[in-house]
């Protein structure tokens, strides 16, 4: 670019009357765009999105009132066609599309939208389900009594009139409302850049404030909020206390937590939560479905979710069983739902100077009552005037009535009425005004008794024009009116608050699922190829000993239970695996299983990597205590379990396997001096104190704990608490035992052990081992899915090397694969 067009460029000039076209003006692009912007935004504020102070509406609705005003549809004379005021509005004052127009229309009919409504509808306006309005075609209207008194004395010159949008009509500026309809119906719009949403209020309580601000001018916001008390919406609902409230007013902006209204009912064998009132702008089908959705997701026992609600108000009922805990489900409905909501407020307006104005409660008041004083004040002054001009003329009547002989003798002597005229003027010393009146006059008022009527009525004239003097004279008596005006209003139309307001917030309780399923005991199964089942206890029925058992699991072909838990619904479960890792799972999320069901894979509930396997589970209820772990090869390690506290989806590091090794059992450490009982495969035991394992990081190996022969292995540990107890011994073709614990003495860590076990041949290999106090019950699986339930006490007690007796009668080929120990005293 050269430096003359740069200079072109940044140097704009205006055109001239040497241009070609005298309508273009040269100007910098972004100083057009901020220019159009500005003009755009301010539009948009003041002409649509942001109500006036003065009387609560925006434009739209201004003319939407004023057109049913002007085409007489007051709250007594018959409904017209929706069509006909919206074509009335758009053609004369709105011309920005009929939609928006009916839309306007349409929401200040809503009973539910507006705490006041000044529409009269009928026919279909729409539903709290926010089910569209019928068309226009369809649909009547007509002014609501309450709004006429918006419009009461706006043909007494009360308010400045401007030109429509063509210049051919002229249309109020702002309506003279009795009626403070800002705080009463709120507003909610957005403009560029600002938004407003003001909410509704009682009327009883604006009327009180309004009252109180006139009475005592200096009065602070701190005690208007005595007056005033909060929010009132046409659906009810609750606010949950009065902190945002207090905010709001005194700031102009605050939020607060608005909550339907709910009732708890108590039934046989069922509860109901019954939902009364909903909060202010919340559609009562969105509500239901979201209340649907959160049951299903949450997977909640509810019985019946069904909207009862008809004419007589809103009702949508919650059936779920007697064992929920109904104010959990409410505590989630709250946070979950539209059941509560936040409402945001902002006292955003358009002031008399026709600029947006951030106010607080009394700023808002008082500007309410400076437009009522102004519109009382032109009111009596126009009522001045045309009381003056008919005293005025009334005198003049008086005159005439007289000296009836002299206007009847110059009325007929007159040449032509303008002679008439200067005679009465000249004669009787009336004024052109008074002359003309009487000429206009019917000869019936002639009458002695028509005289005495137009003397009382000039004295009545007098009377109000007394009035009217000590009104306009004294700033006093504006606020007696207007003071006056408002009780009546207030016994008009007052009516009883319909939002509850609590002093305090509540602080609702975190979503908790195990606070809305009932805790039972429960049996976990895993099998060698993951198959992972938890099962209600209650599916096994207690047996005697060594009887078939019944079916336990559906395996897949090749596949058997691997490993077996007792624990409860509301417990977690922690998953530790041949990588090392551990992963831990509420048993909450685990689908429960019908007995004979196979499960799922344990890959639907922990992330395992490729080739990662369960090796062992462990209940876990808290994280106190310690964690000991027993390897294949009798290495033991000891790691406190607050270290598990955070477990991760993707799992945490748990131990580091020595080459060839893989964990057998984890066991809760919770006292030093209990001991720890190791079993081998082979029928070898030892048992040595806590105290010689010390705690040790995550990633650790462990040290040993017991010296295994060729061709031995571990297969059980379990925690000793004392003496007092037994050893429960269980092996592989279904033998069982119960030896006294002490016949297990303690030995050092690291040993060979001493012998568990007779004659393994008969026996068949140690599936595992268990302290047990002899009051506990035991559930016995097999290879092939067969289990049995039976009681400790039915096994008889044994020495340590005795072969036992046979707990559970196997098929052919099958072997016993796991048990769990269940019950029992703390």
């Amino acid at each position: 670019m050269s430096e003359k067009e740069f200079s072109d460029v940044n140097n704009p000039v205006e055109s001239n009357g040497d241009s070609k076209d005298n309508n273009i003006i040269e100007r910098l692009l972004e100083e057009e765009l901020v220019k159009s912007y500005l003009s755009y935004s301010m539009s948009v504020i003041i002409g649509r999105a942001i109500p006036d102070v003065r009387d609560g509406l925006k434009p739209v609705q201004r003319r939407i009132l004023y057109s049913m005003y002007e085409l007489g549809l007051s709250h007594n004379k018959p409904f017209k066609k929706s069509a006909r005021i919206v074509g009335e509005v758009m053609g004369k004052y709105h011309p920005h599309g009929d939609a928006s127009i009916y839309e306007a229309l349409v929401r200040m009919a809503q009973p539910w939208s507006m705490r006041y409504s000044l529409v009269e509808g009928q026919g279909n306006f729409g539903s709290v389900d926010r089910d569209p309005p019928a068309a226009m075609r369809y649909t009547e209207a007509r002014l609501h009594k309450i709004s006429e008194e918006m419009m009461e004395d706006i043909e007494k010159n009360t308010v400045r009139m401007l030109d429509n949008f063509d210049g051919s009509l002229q249309e109020p500026e702002v309506l003279p409302s009795k009626l403070p309809n800002l705080l009463l119906n709120g507003a909610s719009g957005i403009a560029v850049g600002m938004a407003t949403s003001i909410p509704t209020h009682n009327l009883k309580d604006v009327v009180d404030t309004i009252v109180a601000v006139i009475k005592e001018p200096d009065i602070s916001v701190e005690r208007l909020l005595d007056i005033i008390k909060g929010p009132d919406f046409p659906t009810g609902g609750i606010i949950i206390g009065r902190a945002g409230i207090r905010e709001m007013y005194v700031t102009g902006k605050g939020s607060f937590t608005v909550r339907g209204k709910v009732e708890v009912k108590h039934e046989k064998k069922k509860k109901s939560i019954i939902i009364t009132e909903i909060p202010y702008g919340i559609s009562k089908a969105d509500l239901i479905n979201q209340i649907a959705e959160y049951l299903q997701e949450e997977e909640i026992p509810v019985k019946d979710l069904r909207d009862e609600s008809d004419k007589e108000g809103l009702r949508v009922v919650i059936e779920f069983p007697e064992e929920i805990n109904e104010e959990v489900i409410l505590n989630n409905l709250y946070q979950k739902t539209g059941l509560q909501t936040r409402f945001n407020a902002t006292f955003l307006v358009i002031d008399a100077d026709k600029q947006p104005r951030l106010m607080n409660l009394k700023q808002i008041v008082e500007a309410f009552v400076r437009h009522r004083f102004e519109v009382i004040r032109r009111r009596t002054q126009y009522a001045y005037q045309q009381d003056s001009r008919k005293a005025h003329i009334l005198e003049g009547l008086i005159k005439a009535s007289r000296a009836i002989d002299t206007v009847v003798n110059i009325v007929r002597g007159a040449k032509d009425s303008s002679d008439a005229t200067a005679q009465l003027i000249d004669i009787l010393q009336l004024t052109e005004e008074q002359a003309k009146a009487v000429l206009d006059m019917r000869l019936g008022r002639l009458t002695n008794l028509e005289t005495q009527n137009l003397q009382g009525e000039y004295r009545e004239v007098l009377l109000r024009l007394e009035r009217e003097k000590e009104i306009l004279m004294s700033d006093e008596k504006v606020y007696e009116v207007m003071i006056q005006e408002l009780l009546e209003l207030k016994e008009k139309y007052g009516d009883e608050r319909r939002t509850e307001i609590t002093e305090y917030e509540e602080t609702i309780t975190r979503f908790d699922k195990k606070d809305l399923v009932p805790n039972k005991d429960v049996v976990m199964t895993l099998t060698r190829k993951g198959f992972l089942k938890l099962m209600d206890l209650n599916v096994f029925r207690t047996q005697r000993r060594n009887g078939k058992g019944v079916t336990g699991t559906n395996l897949m072909e090749d596949d058997i239970v691997s490993q077996i838990i007792y624990t409860q619904l509301h417990n977690n479960t922690l998953f530790f695996t041949s990588f090392g890792k551990v992963y831990e799972l509420e048993n909450l999320e685990i689908e429960e299983s019908g007995r004979t069901t196979k499960g799922k894979p344990v890959n639907k509930y922990i992330k395992l990597e490729q080739g990662e396997k369960v090796l062992a589970m462990m209940d876990i209820s808290d994280y106190s205590g310690d964690l000991l772990f027993v390897t294949k090869n009798g290495v033991v390690k000891r790691t406190k379990l607050e270290e598990f506290r955070n477990i991760t989806s993707k799992g945490i590091r748990a131990i580091t396997f020595r080459e060839g090794d893989e964990l057998v059992s984890v066991l809760k450490v919770s006292s030093e001096e209990h001991t720890v009982l190791i079993s081998t495969k082979l029928g070898m035991s030892i048992r040595f104190g806590l105290e010689e394992v010390r705690t040790m990081g995550r990633s650790a190996a462990g040290v040993g704990g017991i010296r295994l022969r060729e061709g031995d292995q571990v297969v059980s540990a379990t925690i000793l608490e004392n003496d007092e107890g037994f050893i429960l011994t269980i092996t592989e073709n279904g033998f069982g035992k119960l030896t006294e614990a002490s016949e297990y003495r303690k030995q050092s860590r690291n040993g060979i052990g001493i012998k568990n076990i007779a004659d393994l041949e008969k026996t068949g290999a140690i599936v595992g081992v268990s302290y047990v106090k002899g009051d506990e019950e035991v559930v016995v699986f097999t290879k092939d899915g067969a289990t049995i339930k039976f009681k400790v006490s039915d096994v008889p007690s044994r020495g340590r090397v005795a072969q036992g007796v046979k707990v559970i009668h196997l098929a052919d080929g099958d072997i016993v694969a796991d048990f769990a120990v269940i019950g029992g005293e703390d």
